[in-house]
């Protein structure tokens, strides 16, 4: 599979700083930023519209050849993938729920990511890093999970013909679905410490020559620019569904490390730039973080005012994807909240459980995280925050297969 860098890409920065990142000609992996203090904070990939906007002269972005996130090539950051690579990943579409609408009083947009290869929205991110961390010369893959991202970096090693993603997880994983999935597609899964922080500390001590080699790269959140490129064509493909005109008033985003949620808006922004969003005119969508209460460092420091997100100690939740306690991206998280007028809401697992219920008597493929984003619409509804006759569109993570596959506590 030869794979290669797009021209479009014009450069790296960093997400913190600004500053621009030297690329050295994609010959080895993209990590965290050298200009800020260890471990770094996240690169960005940025675009030359003008080149992007004459690609598109001859084809509309998103009407291209090709099937899933990859008719979104000439904003992606890696070109030449086989259809049989990602062609199943994305084109989730956007849905008017007309029970959810009526019972709220808000027009209720559903994208549900659940249909994509492994399960969930992480396809979108882990299939793009995979292939830019393969097109600078990556030889293995690694990252710390305690749920999907696992699976799906395990899931695109096997499509690119790598040896087996190295997976760390905690302790208590050992035999969960998860670490059956990251088996079923060939990652070698070691199981360290108490949460998914330990694994990550385990996993760069264990590999920290390979790391620094570039043998090695670390898939986590945001220590390479790939997921977030990956998670944007979310973004993308609802603007393409819904047209430059007709974006929801508000999107409410299950948030942990919070990579689509940043992702979502970066492409707002890259479709502005291009002039095929009028910001000025038609207005942005209001983005809205969803947490656990057990779990909210993103929700504690937006009510806080602060610049950058500090980590919490989590008090453990139902949702496992949102039982992040930190995020190196907060600071990215906390600008799009403040940049689009949103907000950051946290809720109870007992709501989260409520709606999860509800979701399956609707029929709705929506998981635990997934759930949060109908808790936080009833919540902002309660408080005024979300008003009468809006357009909200529920991001919905994953499927409902894995909170079901779980072992149940006994109730005899």
């Amino acid at each position: 599979m030869q794979l290669r860098i797009n021209p479009n890409v014009a450069r790296l920065v960093c997400s913190n700083s600004g500053k621009e990142v030297p690329a050295r000609g994609f010959a080895s992996p993209v990590g965290l930023c050298p200009c800020c203090p260890s471990p770094g904070k996240p690169v960005v990939v940025e675009y030359a519209l003008d080149q992007v906007r004459a690609e598109l002269a001859s084809a509309p972005l998103g009407g291209r050849d090709g099937r899933g996130i990859w008719r979104f090539a000439p904003l992606l950051p890696v070109l030449d993938v086989p259809e049989e690579y990602a062609a199943d990943v994305g084109g989730t579409p956007v849905v008017r729920h007309r029970r959810l609408s009526a019972d709220l009083g808000v027009e209720v947009l559903l994208k549900n990511e659940g249909t994509n290869p492994s399960g969930s929205f992480k396809d979108r991110g882990l299939a793009v890093a995979a292939a830019l961390g393969r097109a600078c010369g990556a030889r293995r893959f690694c990252l710390p999970t305690q749920g999907n991202a696992g699976v799906a970096a395990c899931l695109f090693s096997a499509r690119l013909g790598m040896p087996g993603c190295l997976v760390y997880m905690p302790e208590s994983y050992r035999g969960c679905v998860y670490h059956r999935a990251c088996e079923f597609f060939g990652g070698e899964v070691r199981f360290v410490g108490a949460n998914i922080a330990a694994a990550g500390r385990a996993m760069r001590e264990d590999l920290a020559g390979e790391l620094a080699s570039g043998a090695a790269v670390d898939m986590s959140t945001f220590f390479e620019p790939g997921r977030l490129e990956g998670k944007k064509t979310m973004g993308l493909e609802i603007a393409s569904d819904l047209g430059a005109g007709a974006l929801p008033d508000v999107i409410i985003y299950p948030t942990g490390g919070g990579t689509g949620l940043v992702g979502i808006w970066k492409a707002f922004e890259e479709l502005s730039g291009l002039g095929i969003l009028d910001a000025a005119r038609t207005g942005l969508p209001r983005m809205v973080a969803v947490q656990s209460a057990n779990c909210a460092p993103v929700v504690e420091a937006f009510e806080k005012g602060l610049a950058d997100v500090a980590p919490v100690t989590s008090r453990g939740t139902v949702a496992d994807g949102l039982d992040v306690p930190g995020a190196i991206m907060g600071h990215g998280i906390l600008r799009v909240l403040r940049a689009s007028g949103g907000a950051a809401v946290a809720v109870s697992d007992a709501a989260i459980e409520a709606a999860f219920a509800r979701y399956g008597a609707l029929g709705v493929n929506a998981g635990l995280e997934s759930a949060t984003t109908l808790a936080a619409l009833e919540a902002l509804l309660a408080v005024g925050d979300v008003r009468s006759g809006e357009r909200v569109l529920l991001l919905n993570t994953g499927t409902h297969l894995i909170p079901l596959a779980k072992p149940q506590p006994s109730k005899g």
